[in-house]
């Protein structure tokens, strides 16, 4: 926690409980009814990290969605933002300068006003953490508060011309995890260190905050009152405008995961894909999506796979991908037939049609093509089993986090049935995440934030696929796609080689001042991820929809309130829930 004079940064800044500050109801548990959510999120002993700049964060729903409160909320399905913090904004038409005026209704848990320097701090971390708007925005210069109630944002100079819809995606659904007041020492630090020494140093400072449950200032419509061995209890926020009016609590821990739903004592819970035996007493609302995908990694440790696009290809065929769908997706979910980089539920809007269709599809099985592939490069079988150019025998390192086991193990049952050695294992996912994802020590592994969650736009999914820092293919991932890369010209696989600069279109699509450039830019990116595979992308994963108790609880599951990116949350924040 010191920088290398050994000042201690932190300071007198070290977190300590604010419960004591929060003005709730201490007789809810007599006055309020209590809802049984399945999550088991119970924080009492620190399992559950709230500083989301933690490389191991892990708040889950009822931490994060539940927790904090965002500027605007995305809908899918009408395709526009819905305010929340934020009252209305303002874009100027050229220069793209833009004001956000605050709702002066919202507080913090602890009674203090959410104001635009809560969002400014909250934007600036983001930003010198590498996980913000720092491409488009000066963090130092270009976002600051005008007054208590208004955020401006001024793009950089060669961005001011940007598409509005790409802008807006930059900055319109923040969500507000961190208070100026517990973390606005940050941002000082940040801007006065002066060398790469001094700015990496708070980096590592702000990665170990640490703060418990009971430290925590909540901006959203619930807070953590209590918290032992046996449950956790989540009460509305009495600072939050809208919750403030509820007279309903959650207790946490008791009824849990599947057996939760399965038993009928659960009154809502995240639907899982082979979970049988629902009772009729739960429905289902609508299910929307995130911008996100479940997809096969592809690393650089194995020469074949790093080198050579057809091993990955031929990889992707000996998998069936519409049998892992139907099988581990939520229900009514598609498995991408493009692997573009680009979220399938949205690709058509971005990517020109007959290029689509002149992809290749790597979902159905199809050994015959895999092995085709393999042989092409210089594979043999033997015996059933593949065997590399140099005639050892192929065996690939395929380690997965424990979100995914069912998920991988019929990944690695297909590659192991067409003939390829697989060393398979699962392990817990912050294991997982620390030890094999920042190392890229894999082969081939899954995970299921392919593409930008939340930004619902091929930059920012294109962005993520080549830049972001734990798979990046630029940043991280280094040797297996070049900056500039050869390939069929764009919607003829049968034609001429073409080198396309994946950079310069990536910049292009950034500034792209019309629909029609975007698209061309965007089709073009999606046609090289499809000829060079980095990763194939199984199916878009919706975030799943929810089981919740219609029997005991008015749920209105007509309602389209839950098709947003808040999901069941801001379907509680528009409808409330009221005993039937």
């Amino acid at each position: 926690m010191g920088d290398d004079d050994g000042e201690d940064i932190l300071g007198d800044t070290t977190p300590e409980s604010v419960l004591g500050d929060v003005d709730y109801n201490e007789d809810y548990e007599d006055e309020f009814n209590v809802i049984y959510p399945s999550a088991d999120l119970n924080p009492v002993d620190d399992d559950y990290i709230f500083n989301p700049y933690h490389s191991q964060w892990n708040a889950g729903d009822l931490g994060q969605e539940f927790g904090f409160e965002y500027l605007a909320v995305f809908h899918t399905e009408r395709g526009e933002y819905i305010p929340r913090v934020a009252e209305e904004w303002s874009i100027d038409e050229e220069g793209l300068r833009t004001e956000v005026t605050l709702s002066d209704e919202y507080a913090w848990s602890t009674g203090e006003p959410i104001t635009a320097h809560d969002f400014v701090t909250a934007y600036k971390l983001d930003g010198y953490m590498g996980l913000g708007m720092e491409d488009f925005v000066d963090i130092e210069e270009g976002v600051y508060a005008e007054d208590d109630y208004t955020i401006v944002i001024e793009p950089r100079d060669e961005y001011r011309d940007m598409e509005e819809e790409l802008w807006i995606e930059e900055w319109a659904e923040m969500i507000l995890q961190v208070s100026d007041e517990q973390y606005g020492h940050f941002v000082e630090e940040f801007e006065e260190a002066e060398t790469d020494e001094e700015i990496e140093s708070v980096q590592e400072s702000i990665l170990n905050y640490d703060l418990s449950w009971d430290e925590v200032m909540y901006s959203g419509p619930w807070i953590f009152v209590e918290a032992n061995e046996e449950f956790a209890d989540q009460i509305p926020n009495p600072e939050h405008p809208i919750a403030q009016e509820w007279d309903f609590f959650q207790r946490i821990g008791v009824y849990v995961d599947e057996e939760g739903v399965q038993s009928g004592e659960v009154d809502w819970g995240d639907d899982s894909p082979d979970l049988d035996d629902v009772p009729d007493m739960y429905g289902e609302g609508p299910l929307p999506y995130d911008g996100q995908s479940f997809a096969i990694i592809f690393g650089t440790e194995d020469e074949y796979i790093r080198d050579y696009p057809e091993v990955r290809q031929a990889i992707a065929y000996a998998v069936d991908v519409p049998f892992l769908t139907e099988t581990t997706a939520t229900e009514g979910t598609d498995y991408d037939e493009y692997s573009t980089g680009v979220d399938s539920l949205y690709v058509e809007d971005y990517v020109e049609s007959d290029v689509l269709e002149a992809m290749e599809n790597y979902g159905p099985e199809d050994t015959d093509r895999a092995a085709e592939l393999l042989e092409d490069v210089g594979f043999e079988q033997e015996d059933g089993e593949w065997l590399t150019p140099d005639g050892e025998t192929w065996t690939l390192n395929f380690p997965v986090g424990d979100w995914f086991d069912i998920h991988s193990e019929m990944i690695s049952n297909n590659l192991a049935e067409f003939g390829i050695d697989m060393d398979f294992y699962v392990e817990e996912m912050p294991t997982w995440q620390a030890e094999t994802e920042d190392n890229l020590d894999y082969d081939l592994t899954v995970q299921l934030n392919y593409g930008m969650a939340r930004d619902y736009h091929p930059y920012a999914d294109f962005d993520d696929v080549f830049n972001n820092n734990t798979m990046g293919l630029f940043t991280e991932r280094t040797g297996m796609i070049d900056e500039e890369v050869e390939v069929p010209e764009v919607g003829n696989p049968d034609g001429d080689t073409v080198t396309i600069d994946i950079e310069e279109e990536l910049d292009e699509m950034s500034t792209a001042d019309s629909e029609e450039d975007l698209i061309d830019h965007a089709t073009t990116l999606a046609w090289v991820h499809n000829q060079t595979l980095p990763a194939l992308v199984c199916y878009p994963w919706g975030g799943g929809h929810y089981w919740v108790n219609t029997e005991d609880w008015d749920f209105d599951l007509e309602s389209d309130d839950w098709l947003t990116s808040n999901r069941i949350t801001h379907y509680l924040l528009e409808n409330g829930l009221e005993p039937v």
